[in-house]
C-alpha cells in the first residue's frame, strides 16, 4: 500500500512543480514590471530590480501554489485515469476513498508551502519591500549623479548629465522642468556641481542657457547665465514614510489587532480580519482542491473517450471555490462580523468531495439474468 501510495504522491507532485514554475514566472513577471518605474527613476542598477523583485516572490507564491495544487493535481489525475491505472488499482480492491489518502497527503504537503508562503514569507517581503523603496526614494543625490541616463526624479522633470567625475563635477547637463505645463523651462549647461545641507539641495550651473517658453504669451524666451542655481529641496524625502499594509503583519496580529493597529487612520478591525482570514483560506484551498478533482474525476464510470466533461466541471468547481474567497474578502471588509463566510466555502467544498466519493466507493447493482 505504502508503494502505491508514493507511486501516485510522485504523480502528483511532478505535476504541481511543473505548474508551479510555469504560473510563477508568468505572474512574477507582472508583479515585477511596475518596480521598474521605481528602479529607473530612481537611477538604481538591477541588482536593487533583482532584490525587489525577490521580496514580490512570496505574494506571488501565495496567489500561485493553490493554483498549482489544484492543476497539478487534476493534470495528474486524468493521466493516471486515461492510462488505466486507477482503473487498475480499483479493480485491486482500492475503492475511491482509499486513493484519497495519497491525495490529501498531497493536499497536506501543498497546504504547508501555501501557508509557510502567506503566514511568514510574504510579511517579511512586505517589510523589505517598502522599506527599500522608502531607502531610494531617500537618496536624491545618488538618483541625480547618473551620468548618460534620463532621470525622472519626479513627475514632468526630466535630468540628464553627460559626464561626471570622480570628485562630483558635471560637464554637460539637460535639464527639463514641465511641472508647470502652462510654463514649461529647459535648461542647459557646460558644467554643474550637486550640493546638499540639511534639508537643501541645490544644483548650481556655470555658464549656460535657460528657455522659458510662455503658453499664455506663445512666446519664447532665452536667458544666458554665468551661473545659476536650480532649488531641488522639494524632491527630498530624507524620512519617507514606510506604509506598513496588512499583509505586513503576522497572522496572530491579524486576528486579534493590537491597540496600535487600530489607531492606523489606513486601516480598520475589518481590514486586518479580512486579509488574516484569507490568509487560512488560502492554505485551506490548496487542500480541499486536489480533492475536489479526485471526487469529480472518479465520477461515474470509465470512459475511452476522455474525460473533458469531468475536467471542466472540476475546473468550475475550483474556481467557485477560489471566487468564493475574493467575494468573502468583500464582505468582510464592510463588515467585520462576517468573517465566519470564509470558511463556509471549504466546508461546502469537503461535505460535496466526501459524499462523491462515497457514493463511488459503493458498488454498483448490477441486474441479474432470469433463466428462461
Amino acid at each position: 500500500m505504502r508503494h502505491l501510495d508514493g507511486y501516485v504522491l510522485k504523480h502528483l507532485l511532478l505535476a504541481f512543480a511543473f505548474f508551479t514554475v510555469i504560473l510563477t514566472g508568468v505572474i512574477w513577471l507582472g508583479q515585477s514590471v511596475p518596480l521598474i518605474d521605481t528602479v529607473i527613476a530612481s537611477g538604481q542598477s538591477m541588482v536593487i530590480f533583482l532584490r525587489f523583485s525577490l521580496y514580490v516572490l512570496p505574494f506571488v507564491l501565495m496567489i500561485v501554489l493553490p493554483l498549482a495544487a489544484f492543476a497539478g493535481a487534476l493534470y495528474a489525475i486524468n493521466k493516471l485515469y486515461g492510462d488505466s491505472e486507477l482503473v487498475v488499482m480499483m479493480a485491486a480492491g482500492q475503492s475511491p476513498m482509499r486513493l484519497a489518502r495519497p491525495v490529501l497527503l498531497y493536499g497536506a504537503m501543498t497546504a504547508t508551502l501555501t501557508l509557510i508562503a502567506t503566514v511568514w514569507l510574504v510579511p517579511m517581503g512586505e517589510v523589505r519591500l517598502s522599506a527599500g523603496r522608502a531607502a531610494i526614494q531617500s537618496e536624491l543625490a545618488g538618483a541625480l549623479i547618473r551620468e548618460g541616463q534620463f532621470l525622472h526624479p519626479d513627475s514632468g522633470l526630466t535630468i540628464f548629465l553627460r559626464e561626471v567625475s570622480d570628485t562630483g563635477r558635471i560637464a554637460g547637463l539637460f535639464l527639463h522642468d514641465n511641472r508647470d505645463p502652462d510654463n514649461p523651462t529647459t535648461y542647459s549647461a557646460s558644467s554643474a556641481r550637486f550640493l546638499r545641507e540639511g534639508d537643501q539641495a541645490r544644483l548650481i550651473m556655470r555658464d549656460g542657457v535657460a528657455l522659458a517658453y510662455s503658453e499664455e504669451r506663445r512666446l519664447l524666451a532665452r536667458v544666458q547665465f554665468d551661473e545659476f542655481t536650480y532649488d531641488l529641496s522639494e524632491l527630498l524625502a530624507a524620512a519617507p514614510e514606510i506604509r506598513i499594509r496588512p499583509e505586513s503583519y503576522a497572522l496572530g496580529d491579524l486576528l486579534d489587532p493590537t491597540p496600535e493597529m487600530l489607531s492606523s487612520q489606513r486601516y480598520e478591525l475589518a481590514d486586518y480580519l479580512a486579509v488574516g482570514h484569507e490568509k487560512i483560506v488560502l492554505g485551506l484551498n490548496a487542500l480541499l482542491m486536489p480533492l475536489i478533482a479526485l471526487a469529480v474525476m472518479l465520477t461515474g464510470n470509465y470512459q475511452r473517450r476522455g474525460f473533458a466533461k469531468r475536467m471542466g466541471a472540476a475546473i468550475v468547481l475550483g474556481v467557485l471555490l477560489a471566487a468564493a474567497g475574493v467575494a468573502c474578502k468583500s464582505v468582510v471588509i464592510s463588515n467585520a462580523g462576517n468573517w465566519p463566510l470564509f470558511y463556509l466555502a471549504p466546508l461546502l467544498a469537503v461535505m460535496f468531495s466526501g459524499f462523491l466519493l462515497f457514493r463511488a466507493s459503493q458498488p454498483v447493482a448490477r441486474p441479474r439474468r432470469i433463466a428462461a
